[in-house]
């Protein structure tokens, strides 16, 4: 039997971007420069964004294929506990039932997983938490903004802010695209993808283990996150990550791409009260992988499916 390696990914929790535009004649806010309304936005977070804590209900799937082969996909149903958006509580999940679609490591001798798994989907939520890797008064520092074209979505329109990393900012930081709802000012998308061509340490972001005298070499890293607004307020509603990266086989010196996807959507906005007993919790250090047999299977899985496909038309 060959001895399998242990190679971790921990799933990124803290954020930046950047990109460039097309500014619009008619595109351009009448009040605001695009970097001052990006802060007006996250200065209404207590207007837009919900004050309290809501249960909901979400879907959340992970993917790692490696040469487009699959070597695992776990899907979860989740209940969670969504922390209040002015105050520095973490969001709370506990898994009602997981499946797991391929066999771990089957058609790979370095077993790839994914830590933290939905916690680190929630932690996407870049309104919530630390916002692009500084103070939410100061993103105009490491970041430049300006506006793109306006878009219309549903019954909404949105301005729409791209940014990009200054050159004098030597952190990795990273590129995007934010839709902010003409009327309210509030942050309804943020799609956005990592700096890491070109910067050999970038993997540092990502992994907390790797195979002794393998290399890393990153690709991409790309990530969205989406709100969905309800009674006046705006909700977590659905995102997603995609990294990839080349893997040295210190065995042979032969190169892997590896990809690891990640969806989680919610189901259920405002969910019946539930309480989250602390043995259920998810721990950011937790392997889906790893509590696969500790579940029962549920038997709604396409229909779940169905509706993380849904959430993915923004």
């Amino acid at each position: 039997m060959k001895a399998k390696a242990l190679f971790i990914l921990l799933f990124l929790t803290t954020l930046h971007f950047s990109a460039t535009g097309n500014p619009g004649k008619n595109d351009i806010h009448p009040k605001h420069d695009a970097a001052s309304l990006v802060m007006h936005a996250l200065s209404a977070r207590a207007h837009n964004y919900p004050s309290t804590n809501n249960t909901m209900n979400a879907f959340y799937k992970e993917r790692v294929e490696k040469n487009n082969t699959c070597i695992t996909v776990n899907e979860a149903i989740l209940d969670v506990n969504k922390a209040s958006y002015l105050n520095s509580r973490r969001d709370v999940v506990a898994i009602r039932d997981i499946r797991g679609n391929c066999t771990p490591g089957k058609n790979d001798d370095l077993l790839v997983k994914l830590q933290g798994g939905p916690l680190s989907a929630l932690e996407l939520d870049v309104v919530k938490y630390p916002f692009l890797g500084s103070f939410s008064h100061k993103i105009d520092e490491s970041y430049e903004f300006e506006y793109a074209k306006s878009e219309k979505h549903g019954n909404k329109e949105f301005y729409v802010v791209s940014f990009t990393q200054k050159p004098s900012d030597n952190r990795t930081l990273y590129r995007g695209n934010i839709f902010i709802e003409k009327n309210s000012l509030a942050i309804g998308k943020i799609e956005y993808s990592m700096n890491v061509e070109n910067r050999e340490w970038s993997y540092d972001n990502f992994f907390v283990k790797r195979p002794k005298g393998s290399k890393v070499q990153m690709i991409s890293a790309d990530y969205v996150v989406n709100y969905r607004e309800y009674d006046g307020k705006w909700y977590y509603d659905y995102s997603t990550s995609d990294i990839k990266f080349n893997l040295m086989n210190p065995k042979d010196n032969s190169y892997d791409i590896y990809n690891v996807s990640t969806q989680m959507a919610v189901t259920t906005l405002i969910a019946d009260n539930f309480t989250i007993d602390k043995k259920d919790m998810l721990n950011s250090k937790d392997v889906l992988t790893d509590k696969v047999l500790d579940h029962k299977i549920a038997s709604e899985w396409d229909i779940y499916n169905l509706i993380m496909l849904m959430a993915a038309n923004f």
